[in-house]
């Protein structure tokens, strides 16, 4: 019998490097060292694979030439607040749900567990190729493609729209939240929200200062990381 982790580490290796469009054996080690551990959440536990060390991938793709720093091999404090708060109140069957800079796509699992049709979204592409894996180790139907909300956010206009669009900890970025804030009117049904999770940064402050002339929002503090829902006015 096959050990579980080694094909789940096979299958990553051959979607990494065709998504990186380089031969298996170029892929760094550190972003096949893969470990999956569990998170507990209201109605049950899901599995989420990530590298196991965010620190030497972080260094290694530091060193390359041209590479994006790994910011989505981490569960940061705002996806698991948003996690936590889509499996206490479940999007439901028949939903609409899309991810923005979903990382390894927890809240986008969680939105799946609930019945919802989700859509994880990244700009990069080993995000990409993690949120996909994790879907399918929870035994989840979910889409996970490449796409940047600014310079790919007409195509992600074509499919919407969305009863929920979720983000977690992505407006550690000036352009972040001015692609944020011109997208999201584009991608919400009439009726529907915005859940963002986010760790009070300056960014994140500067959006929702903006987005007050367009939605309704309610926030919920949290230790080290708040939710704010989000409606159109």
């Amino acid at each position: 019998m096959s050990d579980p982790l080694s094909a789940l580490r096979a299958s990553l290796a051959e979607q990494l490097a065709h998504l990186r469009g380089i031969p298996q054996e170029e892929l760094p080690e550190s972003l096949l060292d893969v470990v999956v551990r569990p998170v507990e959440l209201p109605g049950g536990k899901v599995r989420i694979a990530r590298p196991a060390d965010f620190e030497a991938l972080r260094d290694f793709e530091g060193m390359a030439p041209g590479r994006p720093l790994p910011y989505w091999a981490q569960l940061w404090p705002a996806s698991l607040v948003l996690a936590m708060a889509l499996a206490e109140s479940p999007p439901g069957p028949g939903r609409r749900v899309i991810e923005l800079g979903c990382g390894l796509g927890l809240p986008s699992v969680v939105a799946a567990r609930g019945g919802a049709s989700v859509l994880a979204t990244d700009g990069h592409s080993d995000a990409v190729a993690f949120a996909a894996h994790n879907f399918e180790l929870n035994g989840l139907e979910g889409s996970a493609v490449i796409a940047d909300m600014g310079d790919d956010a007409d195509a992600l206009v074509e499919r919407g729209p969305f009863d929920l669009v979720l983000a977690a900890d992505i407006l550690y970025t000036v352009p972040n939240g001015d692609a944020m804030i011109n997208l999201i009117p584009r991608l919400l049904e009439p009726n529907g929200e915005l859940w963002l999770g986010d760790p009070d940064r300056a960014g994140g402050r500067r959006f929702l200062a903006a987005a007050r002339s367009l939605f309704h929002v309610k926030s919920t503090d949290g230790d080290e990381a708040n939710l704010h829902v989000l409606k159109p006015r």
